[in-house]
């Protein structure tokens, strides 16, 4: 749905100078910029219950009844990462629904805001991006990429097609119990790992980056953007979240053309 500005000819755009020029030079139309937005209450962390994967042994074996914590644990926070998936994936839909109603095929440069707006238990996601027509092309379905300019006309020119901003993450627990005891001041060298902290690492990572496997199906991840924030106590979140592009081939690379010798250095 145009509206009157957009007949005239004017537009807004969040892309810069270069990337603006660079979308006109493949013939992508600017209709203007777009928005998604999502703000919802969650529940405090130590309300969402983990799934433990890994039960520490106690190295001073511990049996119940005596003064020091039990056994820690290791487990992911599945509720929370939903939470905030959940809340990613509406904001998307809204903005891909505004640019679909201004008649756009696609949605370049996109920029992704989340933050706790209030306090930790609430949570905000925010797109925003500017909406594109090809040109001479028909209806299909809306895509989306948080890339644009140069990069993105590189990677048309090498074959793929973009398909749609992806969001994965991964919230990983770990509680130390008495088990954190053991790598205690002067009970380990320095230098030796703390297994517990490389695990609670190891596994927001790993899942997270299955998450946006199992998201990304056929199609490539494009331009990955990964990011880890820990918060220690007694009990240790790690949350790992990916942002990215997803991509789709859609003809072979084209061959590079033969290199040509402009100026020898041994002249």
């Amino acid at each position: 749905m145009a509206t009157g500005t957009e007949a005239a000819g004017a537009f807004d755009s969040g892309l810069t100078t270069p990337d603006f020029a660079a979308c006109l030079s493949m013939g992508l139309q600017p209709v203007g910029l777009v928005q998604g937005f999502f703000c919802g209450q969650l529940s405090s962390w130590s309300n969402y219950q983990a799934a433990v994967v890994t039960n520490y042994p106690c190295a001073f074996g511990w049996r119940g009844g005596q003064d020091h914590p039990p056994p820690g644990w290791l487990g992911t926070a599945t509720g929370l990462d939903d939470a905030w998936t959940t809340a990613f994936a509406t904001a998307h839909q809204r903005l891909a629904e505004e640019a679909t109603a201004r008649g756009a095929h696609g949605v370049v440069g996109v920029r992704v805001e989340m933050s706790h707006p209030t306090n930790d238990r609430s949570t905000e996601v925010h797109l925003f991006g500017t909406a594109v027509r090809l040109a001479g092309a028909g209806a299909g379905p809306l895509w989306t990429t948080r890339i644009a300019g140069h990069k993105l006309a590189k990677l048309v020119e090498a074959g793929y097609a973009p398909v749609s901003v992806l969001y994965a993450r991964c919230t990983a627990v770990m509680y130390e119990g008495c088990y954190m005891e053991h790598w205690g001041p002067n009970m380990v060298g320095a230098g030796s790992p703390l297994e517990p902290i490389q695990d609670v690492h190891n596994l927001a990572r790993s899942r997270a980056l299955q998450q946006a496997w199992r998201q990304a199906g056929s199609a490539s991840l494009y331009d990955v953007e990964l990011g880890a924030h820990e918060v220690e106590g007694s009990t240790t979140y790690v949350t790992c979240q990916i942002l990215g592009s997803l991509v789709r081939r859609v003809r072979p690379t084209l061959p590079l053309a033969a290199p040509v010798t402009t100026v020898g250095l041994g002249d």
